[in-house]
């Protein structure tokens, strides 16, 4: 081996990382393209990922070395600003019942898991799977936090130990993904056949105006044409990002970043100081939202299979039990505020995975059953505000708020 041969591999390892995490995300939309989006990318990809890790076929480190991992954590905000650049004021409006759905399932479901949870495994258990189920990373960062201290205190927490109860809430977190993409994916396309077939018929002239305003790049902006190219409005986005997390900062957090992120991106678009879809003039959308995705897959590195099978039982009881208990919930809720059904149920199960699966499932939905890119459009702008509020108002806002209150009767 030639001097130098060290220094001069060294710095290809992060372009290697990156070739293999496209990689797979290509295979995972190859496989959603086949089958219409019956298996969704993201599930193929946290498969793929799964498996490697688990087997050792892949590099644990590879998502961090692609650098696609630090892109991801600096824009997510950024994207949620982009999101809200895409609703209208009336279209916030519109979405109250999309939030009383998501809440409510989230409160109904924590309660019926935890109770019969505590029946089957014991308290400790319970309040780890019922708040893994319907609630995201804080959710779990809050369990394993209560667990950790208990455990230095030399406190028992019960059937699992400290280690187990904290890796516990994290493998259903990455496995409710799965059943949440697969299941969602499905029922979204049913709702997205209701919604092509309502707009064919002329029922829905309001969101067909409101497509060609978000499809529409003369839309009128009052800022002059040097704050309209592609750099000014990653620079104006990215600004939002950066108010709405000082904004929350003043509330000590209690405020959470990217509901004011989302916000924020309403109030650009109404007030004209960025067109509607605002990324859509950057041509950097794909390469973000790849970067916030793989977020998601990191988790997956740091599992082992001794830990699949000893805590095999209890993540099926809470998977099995959860999703079926999301779906009758968000379906009985949804009947009262006059939802569809389908879409009903797809508001509730945004608790297993929210954002940004809630954007990548609905488009994949779209995509397959639109067959123009007018009907395409439509169709997203029918869906997607509700979806991305569904997120908000299961995963950010409520599965927070009763975690918070759950975690704090763990005992030991």
């Amino acid at each position: 081996m030639e001097p130098g041969y060290l220094e001069q591999v060294e710095p290809m390892l992060p372009i290697l990382a990156f070739t293999l995490v496209m990689f797979v995300w290509t295979i995972g939309e190859f496989v959603s393209a086949k089958t219409k989006a019956l298996v969704s990318m993201m599930l193929v990809a946290s498969i793929i990922f799964l498996i490697g890790f688990s087997a050792d076929l892949i590099p644990h480190d590879m998502i961090q070395q692609s650098g696609l991992l630090g892109l991801g954590q600096a824009v997510v905000g950024l994207i949620i600003v982009h999101l809200g650049t895409m609703m209208s004021i009336a279209d916030l409006k519109a979405q109250w019942r999309t939030f009383v759905i998501g809440s409510l399932t989230v409160v109904i479901v924590s309660l019926v898991l935890y109770f019969a949870g505590s029946i089957v495994f014991d308290r400790n258990v319970a309040i780890a799977g019922s708040t893994a189920i319907t609630g995201g990373t804080l959710s779990i960062l809050m369990v394993q936090g209560e667990a950790s201290a208990i455990d230095a205190a030399g406190g028992d927490l019960g059937i699992l130990s400290a280690t187990l109860l904290a890796v516990f809430p994290l493998l259903i977190l990455n496995f409710k993904n799965f059943i949440g993409f697969l299941v969602t994916a499905n029922i979204l396309k049913k709702e997205a056949l209701r919604v092509r077939e309502e707009y064919r018929s002329g029922n829905l002239k309001m969101y067909e105006e409101e497509v060609k305003e978000n499809t529409n790049p003369t839309s009128e902006v009052i800022l002059p044409s040097y704050l309209q190219t592609p750099y000014a409005t990653l620079f104006l986005l990215g600004l939002a990002e950066l108010l709405a997390r000082w904004l929350s900062g003043l509330t000590n957090g209690y405020v959470n970043t990217f509901v004011i992120a989302l916000l924020l991106g309403i109030a650009l678009r109404h007030f004209k100081l960025v067109k509607p879809n605002a990324l859509s003039t950057t041509d950097s959308f794909g390469l973000l939202m790849i970067s916030i995705m793989v977020i998601a897959f990191g988790p997956l590195a740091n599992i082992n299979l001794g830990d699949l099978v000893t805590l095999i039982w209890p993540i099926t009881f809470y998977l099995i039990g959860g999703v079926l208990t999301i779906m009758l919930s968000a379906y009985v809720i949804g009947k009262q505020v006059g939802y569809p059904p389908a879409l009903s149920i797809a508001v509730g199960l945004t608790s297993l995975f929210g954002f940004p699966g809630t954007m990548v499932l609905t488009k994949e939905a779209a995509a397959a059953v639109g067959e123009t890119e007018e009907e395409i459009a439509v169709i997203e702008q029918n869906i997607l505000p509700v979806m991305v509020t569904a997120g908000f108002s299961t995963v950010t806002i409520t599965s927070v708020i009763i975690g918070g209150i759950m975690v704090g009767f763990i005992i030991g």
